[in-house]
């Protein structure tokens, strides 16, 4: 095929325009992002209207819809879902009380740093509560729930906001006596000290039972029990089979002391703690008063 010379011309002039185009869009993107790194965050900063005490008092026995556009909690991030022990939730803190926040992702710590601040405006989601312990989800159609995890991206975007990482560390709050285990600690992030050791559920020498494909097993849930001061129930150390420590030893005998950080939680009558991971279990010595 025979093409003109100043046909030729402009046919080559195209190619450079359009290669000139390329190289200065591929230059624009990657003053915005090197390779696969993430976009700047935008970090926010707001005025809570009220404490996380006196949100969850809104709660009145039924899953209350929260319709006050002006609500504004602030707390800081007290959970890591790294480990795979929190599943779907995240738990925030202020002076006041703890709260657990259904937010239906997975991999959160990515986004939500441990100790960082944020803050909800919980306008169309609910109260309610699960095994008597007061969660904010989205509305629940199931009646074994009260609320269920908030999934809608849209919805997440206008509800959890992020502030800027907190330059102060996070510090558990000491219990060291039965009376500081109570419903108003719920959901904080807490030190047992001097907890002793009472030996795992059904004889379990692990954390949990974590998912063997090869015989055919199951993950289930690990229950480890421990004994604070003259308490008469034991504080249940519950973990899941998905956590990455599951099939861990626990390495204690009966009679065991530790001091053990983590989530307090409730289910019903029974204290529960979540641990983050294993930095939380700390081995002291042994029990001599029996």
């Amino acid at each position: 095929m025979f093409i003109s010379d100043s046909k030729a011309m402009k046919t080559a002039a195209h190619y450079i325009r359009f290669a000139a185009l390329l190289a200065a869009m591929t230059a624009a993107t990657a003053c915005y992002q090197k390779f696969d790194e993430p976009l700047p965050q935008e970090y926010v900063e707001m005025e809570p209207t009220m404490t996380l005490a006196e949100f969850k008092a809104l709660y009145r026995g039924y899953p209350v819809e929260i319709t006050d556009e002006s609500i504004v909690l602030e707390g800081r991030v007290i959970s890591s879902d790294r480990s795979g022990n929190v599943y779907r939730s995240l738990y925030i803190e202020d002076g006041s009380a703890g709260l657990e926040l259904k937010i239906g992702l997975r991999s959160m710590y990515n986004d939500y740093k441990l100790g960082q601040t944020i803050y909800v405006k919980p306008k169309y989601l609910w109260l309610g509560t699960y095994g008597e312990s007061i969660q904010l989800g989205a509305a629940s159609y199931d009646p074994e729930y009260e609320t269920s995890f908030i999934e809608a991206p849209e919805l997440i975007a206008r509800t959890i906001f992020r502030g800027a990482p907190d330059s102060v560390e996070l510090k558990p709050m000491i219990i060291n006596n039965k009376a500081q285990v109570n419903d108003a600690n719920v959901c904080r992030f807490v030190k047992l000290e001097g907890v002793v050791y009472q030996g795992g559920e059904n004889g379990l020498r692990t954390w949990a039972i974590k998912q063997d494909p090869f015989l055919g097993s199951e993950a289930e849930y690990g229950q480890q029990n421990f004994k604070l001061g003259d308490m008469e129930d034991n504080i249940v150390v519950r973990t899941s089979g998905y956590a990455s420590f599951a099939a861990e030893e626990v390495g204690m005998e009966v009679g065991q002391v530790c001091n053990l950080t983590g989530i307090l939680t409730k289910f019903y009558d029974t204290y529960q703690l979540v641990l983050l991971d294993l930095t939380g279990v700390e081995r002291i010595g042994v029990d001599r008063t029996e």
